[in-house]
C-alpha cells in the first residue's frame, strides 16, 4: 500500500469500522515501517485536536489534508463543545490503541519458551505470522507448532517450568491466559506437567477427547477417530467428546476415547522386542505415500519431500512402532531391523529411529546411513540394520548431555528412512523389528 491507502485503513480504524484482516495488517506496518508509525501518531493527534476545540490550527500542524476541517469550521458552539467531549474520550482510546499497536512486540506476555528442537519445524503465530527459524532459548507467547517431517521434535517449557514434547508430524498449539490449554490436532505429544493452580488443570483438546492434566506424566497419540492416553505418574481425567462419559487414568495405564470402544484404563502393556510393519493393511501410523497390494507388487511406501527454507530437500518415509492399543516395542543389545524396499536410482540412504522413555518422554533420534553402492536403481533392497551402528542424530549435539548415549533399553516411537536433495524413489515394502539371538542362535 502508499501513503495514501495507509491513511484511510488508520482513518478507519480510528473510526472503528475497519475490518479484522486491516488492523492485523495495520498493526504489522506500524511494526516493520517508521513513516507509517509517524502517520498513525499524527491522525492521532488530529482526534486530540479535536478535543482541544482548535480546527483551525489541525490541518497546518498535523500537514494532513483534512476535510473534516473544513466542514466543521461553521459548527456552533453547542456542537463544538459535543464535539470536544467526544474528542477527549476518542482521544484516551485512540491513545491506548496506539500504545497497544506500537509497543505490541515487547508488551506481548510471553508464556514459555523453547527449549529442545530438531528437524524441520513450523511455528505460526504473532497475529498468523509464519517462523520456521527458531532456536533453542525463544520465548513463545502462544501459537501452534507443526512438525513437518518423521524427524522433527520440539520440547517447549512453560513459565512454571511445566514441558510438553511433539515428535514427527504432530500439530500443537498452545496458550495460557490464567490456565494452560493445548489443542493437539494430530501426532502425539508427551508432557511433564507441574501442579497446577486449584481449579484451572492443564487442558488438552483432541477431536474425540479432553484432558484434564493437574500435575504428572502422560503421552497422547490423537489420530481421526482416536485418542490414546498413557499415564506414566499420576492421573489423568480423560472425557469422550461423542458422549460426554469421563474417566481417571492412574498410573501405568491407558486409556482409548473412541466411539467404538469401552471408555476403560487398562494396564499399559509390557514392552516387546519384536514387530512387523504391516502395509497390506493400510496408511495408519505411517508418513509418506502408501499405495496398496496389487498382483504384481507388495503394498509400499513411498518417499515424499520436505523441504526446510534453512536446509536440503529431503526425501522421506516414515512408520509408528508404539502407537494406539499397540504395545512399546523396545530396542535390546542385539536387536536389528531388517528393511525392504527398492529405490529408482542408486543413492545414499539414512535409516533412523526415535526413542522415548518408559514415560514417553523424548530420549533422542538414532541413525545410521548405508552406502549408495549397496542399492541398486530400480532394483529390490533388503538390508540388515545393527543397533550398535547407531548414532545419536548430528542436529541434537547441542543438547546430547540431556539425551540417551545409546537406544538401548528405550521404546522405538518411528522408524524412517530418507536421502537427502534427490529424489532416488525410495520405497518401503516392509520393516521389521528382528530380537536379539539367543545363546541357541536363534
Amino acid at each position: 500500500m502508499n501513503t495514501h491507502d495507509w491513511q484511510s485503513v488508520i482513518a478507519r480504524h480510528l473510526d472503528g469500522i475497519a475490518e479484522p484482516d486491516e488492523v492485523a495488517e495495520l498493526s504489522r506496518q506500524l511494526e516493520d515501517d517508521a513513516d507509517t508509525r509517524k502517520l498513525y501518531l499524527k491522525m492521532a493527534r488530529i482526534h486530540a485536536t479535536l478535543a482541544a476545540d482548535d480546527l483551525t490550527e489541525l490541518s497546518s500542524d498535523t500537514g494532513i489534508e483534512c476535510e473534516a476541517c473544513e466542514d466543521l469550521s461553521g459548527v456552533g458552539g453547542r456542537a463544538r463543545r459535543w464535539l470536544a467531549m467526544s474528542g477527549v474520550a476518542a482521544a484516551v482510546a485512540i491513545a491506548l490503541v496506539a500504545s497497544f499497536l506500537l509497543m505490541r512486540p515487547s508488551a506481548e506476555r510471553k508464556i514459555a519458551k523453547i527449549t529442545g528442537l530438531s528437524g524441520s519445524l513450523q511455528w505460526t503465530g504473532d497475529g498468523g505470522r509464519v517462523f520456521h527459524d527458531l532456536s533453542v532459548g525463544t520465548e513463545l507467547s502462544g501459537g501452534t507448532i507443526e512438525g513437518m517431517e518423521p524427524g522433527s521434535w520440539f520440547e517447549l517449557q512453560f513459565n512454571d517450568r511445566s514441558t510438553v514434547t511433539i515428535s514427527g508430524n504432530a500439530t500443537l498449539t498452545f496458550s495460557d491466559h490464567g490456565q494452560k490449554k493445548l489443542h493437539l490436532k494430530e501426532g502425539g505429544v508427551s508432557g511433564d506437567v507441574k501442579p497446577q493452580p486449584a481449579g484451572k488443570p492443564m487442558l488438552i483438546y483432541t477431536r474425540s477427547a479432553m484432558l484434564e492434566v493437574l500435575g504428572t506424566q502422560f503421552e497422547v497419540d490423537a489420530e481421526l477417530l482416536a485418542t490414546t492416553l498413557n499415564v506414566s505418574e499420576g492421573t489423568v481425567r480423560i472425557k469422550r467428546l461423542s458422549d460426554g462419559s469421563m474417566v481417571d487414568v492412574p498410573a501405568k495405564h491407558r486409556v482409548i476415547a473412541a466411539a467404538d470402544r469401552k471408555l476403560s484404563p487398562v494396564p499399559v502393556p509390557d514392552s516387546v522386542n519384536r514387530w512387523a510393519s504391516q502395509l497390506r493393511l493400510g496408511p495408519r501410523a505411517t508418513q509418506g505415500k502408501w499405495s496398496p497390494k496389487t498382483d504384481t507388487r507388495d503394498a509400499r511406501l513411498r518417499a515424499i519431500p520436505y523441504t526446510t527454507p534453512q536446509g536440503p530437500t529431503i526425501y522421506t518415509v516414515g512408520l509408528g512402532l508404539s502407537h494406539g492399543d499397540k504395545p512399546p516395542v523396545i530396542v535390546q543389545s542385539g536387536s536389528r531391523l531388517r528393511v525392504r524396499g527398492r529405490v529408482a536410482s542408486a543413492h545414499k540412504v539414512y535409516f533412523g529411529v526415535t526413542v522415548t522413555n518408559s514415560g514417553g518422554q523424548f530420549a533422542g533420534r538414532f541413525q545410521t546411513t548405508r552406502p549408495a553402492g549397496e542399492f541398486q536403481g530400480g532394483r529390490d533392497f533388503e538390508v540388515i540394520l545393527e543397533f550398535r551402528d547407531f548414532q545419536l542424530d548430528p542436529s541434537l549435539r547441542r543438547i546430547e548431555s540431556r539425551l540417551a548415549g545409546d537406544p538401548f533399553g528405550l521404546d522405538v516411537k518411528t522408524f524412517w528412512c530418507h536421502t537427502l536433495d534427490k529424489q532416488a524413489g525410495l520405497e518401503l515394502t516392509e520393516v521389521e523389528f528382528i530380537p536379539p539371538i539367543d545363546s541357541r542362535g536363534i
